[in-house]
């Protein structure tokens, strides 16, 4: 049985590899590839930053290609075996379907700590390193709102201009208690702008500002400039600089540990839209990762295929479900996000999808 399970491994194994590479070239290259090489002929950027752009592209790309490498690997082989009669002559000699689907779960669990890693480390590293390379800026007007505790705004502090080190173009409402007539509307108290700010030792310091003064009527009253200027301190600065950072990131550029300090605060802070949208992309991680399991054994099953069944109905279903699976991913997520329905649910009804399929194979085949 070693010399059998070492001969499907290393045949599945070969074309999970050779699966992984081609959908790696197709998908690079329609888009990915055409803006590289035409922002290299254009002189937007030069070769060596082009060759490093081209292969910073590929860890996304990779968290993609292997679930589906497994499943194109093991449905290719799989179904090899079937049209060869190699499976019928293994199963005569008692070795049952089940049994056959051990070396296909080792691989599935290879696959999985591969696809870990690569979400994990691989991805958020080459993401952050192309981000600088691009010199991008992640995020544009970054609001903050300070809020009493009857949830009443108190501040609200825009940042224009972050890079993850430099904070630029600031400006910082503050209400006064009382409201207008009687309503429940707070009154704007004065408009502070600023060139730029700093964070240090919990305090967010403004440089080169000014601060307009408004009367209750809303009527302005006077501007006073000035070199420096304190506005958060403590727990509120430290805060608000840790949500700032989160960010001006993007969900791609941070590990699975980052996404949870970013949901803890988010929820600290009340803010639950964003924070249903994070905990989606932290369940994500885990149920795409898993579902390499599942990629491997539905390519099994759709591969295997008995006497004048069609030969390419196992490949076109394959095809169909990695084609449902991402097309689903962005319509959870917008579905988690505005409370529609749990993350947890969310983040795992693609890999419900593969499952579906695998039983309903088992089923129809009667393996």
């Amino acid at each position: 049985m070693m010399i059998l399970d070492k001969y499907i491994f290393k045949q599945v194994l070969t074309a999970t590899i050779l699966g992984i590479i081609i959908f790696i070239i197709v998908w690079i290259s329609p888009e990915i590839l055409f803006r590289i090489i035409k922002q290299t002929i254009y002189g937007e950027i030069t070769y060596d930053v082009a060759i490093k752009l081209f292969f910073l592209e590929i860890p996304e790309i990779l968290g993609k290609a292997i679930p589906v490498g497994l499943m194109l690997g093991s449905l290719i082989v799989f179904n090899r075996l079937s049209i060869d009669s190699e499976l019928t002559i293994i199963r005569s000699i008692g070795v049952s379907f089940k049994r056959l689907m051990l070396p296909i779960i080792l691989l599935g669990v290879m696959g999985t700590a591969v696809c870990y890693i690569t979400y994990d480390t691989l991805i958020p590293y080459s993401n952050t390193i192309k981000n600088k390379i691009k010199k991008r800026i992640n995020q544009d007007n970054f609001v903050y709102v300070d809020k009493t505790k009857q949830g009443k705004p108190k501040q609200i502090l825009i940042v224009g201009k972050y890079d993850g080190k430099d904070i630029e173009n600031i400006r910082l409402i503050s209400f006064s208690d009382s409201q207008e007539n009687g309503k429940d509307k707070p009154l704007v108290k004065n408009i502070t702008l600023a060139n730029t700010a700093i964070y240090t030792q919990q305090k967010w310091i403004l440089k080169d500002g000014i601060e307009y003064k408004i009367a209750p009527d809303g009527v302005y009253q006077r501007a006073v400039s000035f070199n420096s200027k304190n506005i958060f301190e403590g727990d509120l600065a430290k805060k608000s600089y840790d949500l700032l950072n989160f960010s001006s990131q993007k969900t791609s550029q941070m590990t699975i540990s980052s996404l949870k300090d970013y949901l803890y605060l988010l929820k600290e802070l009340k803010i639950n839209e964003e924070a249903r949208y994070i905990k989606n992309k932290y369940y994500q991680r885990y149920a795409q990762a898993l579902g390499c399991i599942l990629f491997a054994l539905c390519g099994v099953i759709l591969g295997f295929s008995k006497p004048r069944e069609k030969k390419f109905l196992g490949l076109i279903v394959g095809v169909l479900v990695i084609f449902l699976y991402y097309i689903t991913v962005p319509f959870l997520e917008m579905l988690a996000q505005k409370g529609i329905a749990p993350p947890l649910v969310t983040a795992w009804v693609p890999n419900f999808i593969v499952l579906a399929t695998l039983l309903i194979f088992i089923k129809q085949k009667n393996i």
